[in-house]
């Protein structure tokens, strides 16, 4: 199944090369920092799509 909300805008891939060249200048310390605020971001993220989808079943049914 293709679908293009699984791949990146133009726009993201120019954001991920401005990430990638940022990356390049951080200090271990700054990358695993980045990291761990990255992952608690995604995991922010994940508990509110599941809260958003939650609630629209419940809506739904």
């Amino acid at each position: 199944m293709e679908n293009d909300s699984f791949h990146l805008s133009l726009e993201q891939e120019f954001q991920i090369r401005l990430v990638e060249e940022s990356a390049n200048a951080m200090s271990r310390e700054q990358m695993a920092d980045l990291l761990v605020q990255l992952s608690r971001l995604m995991m922010i993220k994940d508990n509110v799509i599941r809260s958003l989808v939650k609630n629209d079943i419940l809506q739904i049914s």
